[in-house]
């Protein structure tokens, strides 16, 4: 039996696993005095979890606020294609059929996205620019306020109330028109509500979890939920913020979120995005720990499910809780594949 399982396995990654969501150039630029980091420190990862294509998160800490912002995240998306191109397996995609092209020939896909429209500043002839430059997917904010909008709380309650800015109405009517990927991770729920009535394409909220099982306004109400179905859209399930307790931040609770997503909107609108932490997490001083503590909420990181490795662990957890082929390569690769190709 276990022989036939990861046989079934085999068959279901052969094609890749998509996750939109990875804080890959954050540490590309910390590790900038480097070479060859993806090779040697990401590539075994992605292998192992048969990873085709990686939403590649630009994220600018608070240290670098306001005055280093566009410099950084420039500095990251400069890194990343230095470390792209000194590799023949990977590929910056700019394109659904880059992605494509990239898969069918055994490439890892990066599709450059932003968590935050701070390296914009208040500029929105910045965006083109950003474009250009690959990126194909924006969240408007994190969890701080910036010049878009705000960020649900870390908490049940105590997000701001206000919607979008003038500025942040502009960025999504932009987005919407560039074909640039809509992303509603992070947003508070007033400007969740605002950007699907101001857009007309499907949207997607590139990792979140369900409130049910952790409830704080960074995750999703099941009004939420069924908004993002209501619009063929897809929401990729997030690997930390599984349960605000240790003990129930397991594998099985994270199947728990696919499920009720699924559930409450059908298997059409799940999908992966893992952001995976844990590893830039380690390399942190204790003292920076504690203060994402503080800003935040304590991750708990699923022992089994840390790595893009580990992709493996969840398909063989969806065939054991009774997903079926079809249904797993949907939420593997099938969704995004669909959400990828109407956008771009």
């Amino acid at each position: 039996m276990k022989e036939a399982i990861e046989e079934r396995i085999d068959r279901l990654h052969a094609k890749g696993v998509i996750d939109m969501h990875f804080d890959l150039p954050m540490d590309l630029y910390e590790k900038r005095e480097h070479r060859n980091v993806l090779e040697t420190e990401f590539l075994p990862s992605f292998e192992a979890g048969n990873a085709s294509v990686v939403g590649a998160a630009i994220y600018i800490e608070d240290r670098y606020l306001p005055e280093a912002g566009l410099r950084v995240s420039l500095d990251q998306i400069a890194r990343l294609y230095a470390e792209a191109a000194a590799s023949e397996r990977f590929a910056i995609c700019k394109s659904y059929r880059a992605i494509q092209e990239a898969r069918e020939t055994g490439k890892i896909a990066f599709l450059i996205t932003m968590e935050g429209i701070e390296p914009l500043g208040t500029d929105l002839n910045q965006l083109r620019v950003f474009y250009e430059l690959g990126v194909r997917s924006i969240g408007l904010t994190h969890a701080r306020s910036n010049a878009a909008g705000h960020g649900g709380a870390f908490a049940a309650s105590g997000s701001p109330q206000d919607g979008l800015t003038a500025f942040g109405r502009e960025v999504v009517r932009e987005c919407e028109a560039l074909g640039v990927i809509i992303d509603l991770a992070h947003i508070n729920p007033a400007g969740f509500e605002q950007i699907l009535s101001i857009t007309t394409k499907p949207p997607i909220v590139s990792h979140t979890n369900v409130r049910r099982y952790y409830d704080i306004e960074r995750n999703m109400s099941d009004e939420q939920i069924k908004m993002i179905g209501e619009r063929r859209g897809v929401i990729g399930v997030n690997s930390i913020l599984v349960s605000p307790r240790e003990e129930e931040s397991t594998l099985d609770r994270y199947v728990d979120h696919v499920e009720h997503i699924a559930t409450l909107i059908g298997i059409d609108s799940v999908g992966i995005g893992f952001d995976f932490f844990e590893f830039i997490y380690q390399q942190w001083p204790e003292s920076r720990q504690k203060d994402l503590a503080a800003k935040f909420a304590t991750p708990h990181f699923i022992r089994d499910l840390t790595s893009h490795s580990h992709a493996r662990n969840l398909t063989k957890r969806l065939i054991e809780r009774g997903f079926s082929d079809d249904q797993i390569e949907k939420i593997l690769r099938g969704n995004w594949l669909r959400i990828l190709g109407e956008w771009l």
